[in-house]
């Protein structure tokens, strides 16, 4: 565990050199520090493409991205630029860097910071200097707990639910520009909206392309209008078209067409998110909008949507595999033994046949479950007359 701090830190940075998804999920963390320490300076220190996730966070003061090579940068002043930054940012005299995650770039990042107190997570199979460049090694929590609280257990926090928010703040203007957007795709601007994310940057967390087009007609027929979301590179623009095409009515499809933060305004004005693990997802969780999740080969234990005010220990998703609910939030993932393994496909092939062999009938049941929860919640929040 964290030792007990004696001087109060001014400055504090925490490190996430991870994807969108894991970036959002640092958030309560930044509220337990802020809980802890209310006059420091949080800064956050994430990917270029991240910054979006917490911009906006009623709990961060600042954040900072790590530099990347610009397009015909040779090495060498690559190279420059970084100890430059490097420099920078050790001129900024932090108190207390926290390093959230595995791998070497964090870790040296922290400790080129030169901050007096360093922690950082510690699995026991690591590299054995790596240790020499914390103060603080904490264990990792990975078997157990959800990655909310393995980030809260870096700083010993995080016990009260209100804590453990994982908040995104949509503005106005993000949501006149989604729905104006939407308007021009043909939606009426009554009809109830769904989100459906079918893809991710791995394509191995995918679902069939049948499956989902079997979905999105089933909630059409509903009297729902999907749209169809997800990033602009080309495999999943390609991916969605394919779906697209096996729909007996089209979705509106805005894929590749949004902003990060433009996704977030048009989920916080659907009903549901149904998609595949991968960080619209989270998103939506932290819009506490219901969502209906697909998992594969990774855990739903450790990367469930989180679901806000839950105030259990280790993980809202106890199980290995099956359908589970947290909250307002469903997992649908296999049973079987294997599953979650966290390998990239089979025996590497890229292809999890645990995604493959998943069938509609295993889905549709529990798509039906929900929306009647839907449809229960709209009735009791309709106000009379």
């Amino acid at each position: 565990m964290p030792a007990p701090d004696v001087t109060p830190p001014a400055r504090i940075l925490v490190i996430k050199a991870r994807h969108l998804g894991d970036v959002l999920l640092t958030g309560p963390l930044f509220s337990a520090l802020r809980g802890r320490h209310p006059q420091a300076w949080l800064v956050a220190l994430v990917k270029g493409e991240c910054a979006a996730m917490l911009a906006g966070h009623p709990h961060v003061d600042e954040v900072l991205t790590f530099p990347q090579r610009q397009a015909g940068e040779g090495k060498g002043p690559f190279f420059v630029r970084q100890w430059r930054w490097f420099a920078a940012l050790r001129a900024r005299r932090f108190d207390w860097v926290i390093n959230t995650t595995e791998g070497d770039r964090g870790i040296v990042t922290a400790f080129l910071a030169a901050a007096p107190r360093r922690s950082g997570v510690w699995l026991r199979r690591e590299k054995w200097w790596r240790r020499l460049l914390l103060t603080e090694r904490v264990d990792d929590q990975a078997a157990t707990a959800h990655t909310v609280l393995r980030n809260l257990h870096m700083v010993g926090a995080g016990a009260r639910p209100e804590v453990r928010r994982v908040e995104w703040r949509v503005s106005v203007e993000e949501r006149a520009t989604v729905r104006a957007r939407l308007l021009e795709q043909g939606w009426d601007g009554q009809q109830p909206l769904i989100q459906v994310h079918p893809t991710s940057r791995w394509l191995f967390k995918c679902w069939t392309d049948s499956g989902m087009a079997h979905v999105i007609d089933f909630l059409q027929g509903e009297g729902y209008r999907v749209v169809l979301t997800g990033a602009p590179s080309p495999q999943e623009r390609y991916k969605n078209s394919r779906i697209v095409s096996l729909c007996r009515r089209p979705p509106i499809d805005m894929s590749g067409r949004l902003t990060v933060r433009q996704l977030a305004a048009l989920t916080a004005r659907c009903r549901l998110f149904f998609g595949v693990d991968t960080a619209p997802a989270h998103m939506a969780a932290a819009l506490d909008v219901p969502v209906v999740v697909l998992f594969g080969p990774s855990g739903a234990r450790l990367w469930g949507p989180w679901p806000n005010g839950w105030g259990g220990q280790g993980s809202p998703y106890p199980q290995r595999g099956g359908v589970q609910q947290a909250g307002p939030h469903t997992v649908i993932q296999k049973g079987w033994e294997c599953v979650s393994c966290g390998r990239d496909g089979c025996h590497g092939s890229k292809v999890s046949r645990c995604l493959e062999e998943l069938e509609v009938d295993e889905v549709l049941p529990v798509l039906e479950r929900v929306l009647a929860r839907l449809q229960v919640d709209a009735v009791l929040h309709t106000p009379p007359g």
